[in-house]
Formats: C-alpha cells, sequence, structure tokens
C-alpha cells in the first residue's frame, strides 16, 4: 500500500469543497446516449497525459494495481484514486489521496480535469477522455513508464494487466428486474434517505446519499462520509467510483455503498432501485 497517506477526512473535505451544488436539471451526455462497441480493456496500461491544468510529462497508470487502479505520477509523488469503464464508452475517474508531500501547505493536488471526463474514444494509438458534450479533456499516449516512487511498492511502477476481474467488471450488467423502471441522470438528482424500517439507530437523517448534477455523489451512513464520481447511462446503467471514507464505527447504513456496488438503479413507486451487476437488488432509498 502507498505510504505517508493524507488523512481520508480531510480528502473528504477537499472532495465536497470541489464539487458543485446540486441541480434540477441533469445532462445527458453523448457518450453515453447510445451503445457502443468501445473495448475498456484499450485503457488499461501506463500512458502519457496531457490535460488543461496537468503537470507536464505526467503519467496516468488505469489498471488494477492499487487502491481502485487508478495512479497519477507526478513531481511530488503518486496520487491514487479509482475508475469505472464499459462497452457503452462510459468513464468515471476519482483521485482520493497519495504522497503527503502533494499536500504540503494545505494545497489541494486533485486533478480539476478528471472531474469533467465522462467517457472515452480510442484514436489511433492514443486514447481521448471525454467530457459531457464529446468534447477531448485529457489525451493518453502510449510509452510512459513510471519510475518507482520511494513512498509506494516498485511492483505498483510495473505494467498493469487486463486481469479476469477486470474483464468481469467490463461486463454488461443483467436488466433491472421486471417491474423496476430505468432510471435517467436527472430521475437520481438530489438526497435519498434509507427506507424507514432500514433506518439506524439514532437515524436523525444523518445517513444519505446526495446525487448533484456536476457528476459528483456525497453521503454518509450516519456516522463516515463519502463522496466520489457517479455516470448514468442508458437502461439505468450507472458507473460510481467508491472514493475515500472515514471509519468510524456506529450503527450504519449501507446506503452510500450503493452507487459503487451497482450495475443499474431503476425506478419503483416512487423510490430508487440499487441493483447489482447480477440483477439483485441491493436496496432501495425514498427522496428526503
Amino acid at each position: 500500500m502507498l505510504a505517508n497517506r493524507v488523512v481520508t477526512a480531510t480528502l473528504l473535505a477537499v472532495l465536497t469543497a470541489c464539487g458543485g451544488s446540486s441541480s434540477d436539471t441533469a445532462t445527458v451526455h453523448p457518450s453515453t446516449a447510445q451503445p457502443s462497441s468501445a473495448d475498456p480493456a484499450e485503457l488499461v496500461g501506463q500512458w502519457f497525459v496531457a490535460a488543461d491544468g496537468e503537470e507536464p510529462h505526467a503519467i496516468l497508470t488505469i489498471g488494477d494495481r492499487v487502491d481502485g487502479g487508478l495512479l497519477l505520477y507526478r513531481d511530488c509523488g503518486t496520487l491514487f484514486g479509482d475508475w469505472r469503464a464499459n462497452a457503452h464508452a462510459m468513464f468515471v475517474g476519482d483521485i482520493g489521496g497519495g504522497s503527503s508531500n502533494c499536500f504540503e501547505n494545505h494545497r489541494s493536488p486533485l486533478p480539476t480535469w478528471m472531474a469533467m471526463v465522462t467517457g472515452f474514444r480510442q484514436d489511433g494509438d492514443t486514447e481521448l477522455l471525454l467530457g459531457s458534450h464529446g468534447e477531448t479533456v485529457a489525451t493518453l499516449t502510449k510509452g510512459a513508464h513510471p519510475n518507482p516512487q520511494p513512498d509506494a511498492v516498485p511492483e505498483y511502477a510495473s505494467p498493469p494487466v487486463v486481469s479476469s476481474d477486470l474483464r468481469k467488471a467490463f461486463a454488461e450488467p443483467d436488466p433491472l428486474p421486471a417491474d423496476v423502471q430505468p432510471a435517467r441522470a436527472g430521475d437520481v438528482l438530489g438526497r435519498w434517505l434509507p427506507m424507514p424500517e432500514d433506518r439506524p439507530e439514532g437515524f436523525e437523517g444523518k445517513a444519505y446519499v446526495t446525487f448533484d448534477a456536476d457528476g459528483s455523489y456525497k453521503g454518509s451512513d450516519g456516522c463516515n462520509g463519502v463522496g466520489s464520481r457517479y455516470e448514468i447511462g442508458p437502461d439505468g446503467l450507472i458507473l460510481a467510483t467508491s472514493g475515500a471514507t472515514t471509519l468510524v464505527g456506529c450503527d450504519n447504513s449501507p446506503l452510500p455503498d450503493w452507487p459503487a456496488q451497482s450495475g443499474r438503479v431503476g425506478l419503483r413507486s416512487g423510490h430508487l432501485i440499487f441493483v447489482d451487476p447480477a440483477g439483485k437488488i441491493l436496496g432501495e432509498a425514498v427522496r428526503a
């Protein structure tokens, strides 16, 4: 594991500060409007990344090396995070922490460009990470070979492979149950609470999940905060990264974990239904 990490609670504060406010409307992203034959396995590798605001010669590793498989090598050290992609050319990524040197003087090294990425497209030998209107946010070029960092296991600098677990993660999720209607991007916006019968002791509205129109979500299990990225696609498809979380023990709710565990989301009787990739209902939530 990477050493000298920033305290998770501090990261959550940074993530919340960087997020936008919720809205009553959401963009339907062109990259996810129609199914495609995009192959997310082509993203796995070590890339020179070029994006507005990114350091020259920065290297992005996409794969399964550590903590979700997203590593961003900069002069200050290594940042780490999580990513999801599928054959509909949907992509979400989130950087949640990294080397303490990158957080000196209370600065935030989190890449603002990554929060803009909702899709991907291959262009010859390069991969393009795309924004909500199909614009290129970042260009990934082959040939990168990161040097082992002093605060990371040297193995993490070796090229990632397309593992069986990754192949499984790329597979198309099973359909929603017959009585559940696919959710659209605008349907999920806002604050959702556990069902009354599923609320932890001393609930008081502390357990929740909120989806914002900027592609971020945040929530709490009742005492631990979480925040990350999500994307809604056709037929209720959802991609969500798990993000950083605190680790306070309490009588908690699994609600904020469901976005990252789901393959699809839908609506039934006004409730938001979270369904795992095998078609099993994880749970449901009611609007606040």
